[in-house]
């Protein structure tokens, strides 16, 4: 009995002509597309002109100011829970003003003529009981002394 061979299977080569077109392709683009200029490697930048501070020119400095404002009943004692029509001022954790706002400004003022610049941070920082006005009154008093960053605590307990 004779047995069939079984038969090769035939050589598959993928067309090679399609390929030799996207190589050119590739090889034309990337040829043609860079660009070599001069400024390559260069980045404009902006740097400002003045190398320091000038003599004689007074230097304003710049430092965190905070004002606390705490809720308290008509003693002056602070009180937990509850809004009172009373407040005390704390201006940078030394001052104790009471609730005398005029005096928180003068403060405030008092600070821009010692050389404290305008940008200055100042941080209103209310407890949770203080009312509303009492935050207004301070922002009124920081910005009636000339202060543009004025920034805002979130109230605590």
């Amino acid at each position: 009995m004779k047995f069939k061979k079984p038969a090769e299977p035939a050589k598959m080569q993928p067309p090679m002509t399609p390929m030799i077109d996207c190589v050119f392709n590739l090889l034309i683009f990337f040829i043609l597309t860079p660009s070599f200029a001069l400024s390559e490697g260069f980045l404009t930048t902006n740097l400002p002109t003045s190398s320091g501070p000038v003599p004689g020119e007074k230097q304003l400095t710049e430092v965190r100011l905070k004002i606390e404002l705490f809720n308290v009943g008509r003693s002056g004692e602070l009180e937990d829970g509850g809004k009172n029509e009373y407040v005390s001022i704390r201006f940078n954790e030394t001052q104790d003003l009471g609730s005398n706002f005029a005096a928180l400004r003068s403060a405030l003022e008092d600070k821009r003529s010692q050389g404290v610049a305008a940008t200055t941070p100042i941080l209103i920082s209310p407890t949770m009981g203080c009312r509303h006005k009492w935050v207004v009154r301070a922002f009124d008093a920081a910005v009636a002394a000339r202060f543009t960053n004025i920034q805002f605590a979130v109230p605590y307990e």
